[in-house]
């Protein structure tokens, strides 16, 4: 069970640290004892097992007392993204059927206008919650001290995903699976009670879940990343200066940093997307730092596969089933495919989710019966077609679907099409995945505009960007006259035209300063030039790129650039001014 993880590390390693957090640590008793008595204060208003309890917090130690909070209650753990648009936010409150929402007085505003008014909002730092829950007793809480005591069918949390109605689904993953994986990949991926584990994937990407329980089920150090911090020169800074041993991200966040001077770096986890062996020739060091590629989607908890230790010169893969899952390769029929036939994807065992929140027929098409098992089990139907090597090795292939990932997060491209389609003077939408010439996968949406209207691309695009969060909004809108139609009527999407991304009339740079920034963001992006009227966000820039381009103009004008600067600014030109001002102080 969840609730025990905490519990067995205190037994353990009571007087380790916990969690490290912006200059502030916990040891394990403490976390243990500020953890206890806000689960007590739960508990006190009624909530328990089969409540679902929405956690709008950054991450900070605050996000991680309160997690242990709601896993000691029983309670369902619903994270949501104090960032997402405020239609999205409400959208999860209301339809995870939440009975509480827990966030910080930094967000407390935006998160309150985003809620059911029938839905308490609390207050974690609030003075008068405070005083409340540090009179309340710091005793372990028992199973007595519960409402009901939580069984292994519970929901230990919910995860909302990208969903092709044009809603976000939550999928709802029970206590039944988190201990054989948790067991599985700390052993895996050498986790102990010397690891310093980082803590730095957002709140609605499950990988972060795998950082906190895999690092605190081996009384392992958590090492939390401020919440503005997902990649480039602060992040491997942060991993420096605390001697972070261990990481778990998605490639592109990875690639963003330099692995010189990460000494203290041994083992580096990548999941939630493809990559090209450069970044194992760039990571990984034998005998020094091991590096593994994951794989699971948020209805398989977390994860279900890993490679072995990859090194220089590896073939990529996901690589086999971890301990107590079933990875099944069959055909329409869910017969087995040959060795080296691709065919999809089927997970199986106790790590497979219960299913969607409130979504029944969508729960039954997805989550079938697993025809190998004797004992009623089900499979997941992931999407994903592979090929199984002669040994046993999977090769990812690609999706069956219309789905894509970008940064790690898996996105349902009907979802955008839905939001698109609601705009406004839209009468039809489709969205595509397409990668840059860096390599870098982006989103490219096509719109037909209703009779008689004028749509404006940019207009569109900033209309997106208010109600999905950022890593679904396109980066590119395309206006077209007509659909392109297969004779059957259905969307032509391979005779779509190539995106463009907005370069204007070529205007050289005229200073050293510019020169260079112009050539970092050309090369960062893959383009053979870039002009001083060019924009980096109208090339198809996106959050990880400019960790790249601050990391190597910060290098080269020797201060540190903030990636905010990056988006404030709306060309190469206005760039190079404000780096400018930064090296004169």
């Amino acid at each position: 069970m969840l609730p025990q993880l905490l519990v067995s590390a205190v037994e353990s390693c009571g007087d380790a640290v916990a969690v490290v957090a912006g200059g502030r640590s916990l040891s394990y008793r403490e976390l243990d004892e500020v953890s206890s008595r806000w689960a007590r204060w739960l508990i006190s208003r009624g909530v328990g097992p089969g409540d679902a309890v929405v956690v709008a917090v950054p991450r900070s130690l605050e996000s991680v007392v309160v997690l242990w909070a709601v896993v000691k209650s029983g309670a369902t753990f619903v994270p949501v993204d104090p960032g997402y648009p405020a239609e999205r936010v409400e959208f999860m409150v209301s339809d995870s059927g939440a009975v509480l929402v827990v966030t910080v007085s930094s967000v407390v505003d935006a998160v309150s206008v985003s809620c059911p008014s029938a839905v308490p909002v609390v207050v974690f730092d609030d003075a008068g919650v405070v005083s409340e829950v540090a009179g309340l007793s710091s005793r372990p809480v028992s199973y007595a001290d519960r409402v009901r005591s939580v069984e292994l069918v519970d929901a230990a949390w919910m995860i909302y995903t990208s969903g092709s109605t044009g809603r976000p689904k939550g999928v709802v993953v029970s206590h039944a699976g988190v201990a054989p994986l948790i067991s599985a990949e700390r052993e895996h991926f050498g986790v102990d009670g010397s690891s310093r584990v980082l803590h730095v994937c957002s709140p609605s990407f499950d990988v972060s879940l795998l950082e906190l329980l895999v690092g605190f089920s081996a009384g392992a150090s958590v090492v939390v990343a401020p919440a503005g911090v997902g990649g480039g020169p602060e992040l491997a800074e942060l991993i420096a200066a605390e001697r972070v041993s261990h990481v778990f991200m998605t490639p592109g966040a990875l690639g963003s940093m330099d692995p010189v001077g990460l000494d203290s770096l041994s083992t580096v986890v990548v999941a939630g997307e493809a990559f090209t062996p450069e970044l194992v020739r760039r990571w990984s060091v034998p005998g020094v730092r091991r590096f593994f590629n994951a794989y699971g989607p948020t209805e398989t908890t977390i994860l279900a596969t890993s490679s072995s230790e990859l090194v220089p010169g590896s073939v990529v893969s996901i690589g086999s089933a971890i301990a107590g899952v079933g990875c099944f390769v069959l055909d329409e029929r869910l017969r087995p495919v040959p060795e080296g036939v691709v065919g999809e994807l089927y997970v199986a065992g106790a790590q497979v989710a219960r299913g969607y929140h409130g979504r029944v027929g969508l729960t039954s098409s997805r989550f079938v019966a697993d025809p190998f098992s004797s004992s009623g089990g089900r499979m997941y139907r992931t999407g994903d077609l592979v090929r199984r090597g002669g040994d046993g090795v999977l090769e990812y292939v690609g999706r069956s679907d219309f789905q894509v990932k970008v940064r790690g997060f898996r996105i349902e491209l009907g979802e955008i099409d839905a939001v698109l389609s609601s705009l406004p003077g839209v009468g039809f939408a489709v969205t595509v995945g397409s990668v840059l010439a860096s390599g870098e996968s982006a989103l490219v949406s096509y719109v037909v505009a209703e009779s008689g209207v004028v749509l404006e691309s940019g207009v569109v695009r900033e209309r997106v960007a208010g109600v999905l969060p950022g890593y679904m909004v396109p980066a590119l809108v395309v206006v077209l006259d007509e659909v392109p139609l297969t004779p059957v009527g259905k969307v032509d999407r391979g005779a779509l035209p190539e995106p463009v991304f907005a370069v204007r009339e070529f205007r050289a740079p005229r200073s050293v300063l510019e020169e260079s920034v112009a050539s970092v963001v050309a090369s960062v992006l893959g383009l053979g030039r870039v002009g001083l009227d060019d924009s980096f966000v109208d090339l198809g820039g996106n959050s990880l790129a400019a960790t790249r381009v601050v990391a190597r103009l910060s290098s080269v004008v020797g201060v540190r650039v903030p990636v905010s600067v990056v988006f404030e600014v709306g060309s190469v030109e206005e760039l190079a001014a404000r780096i400018e001002k930064l090296v004169s102080g």
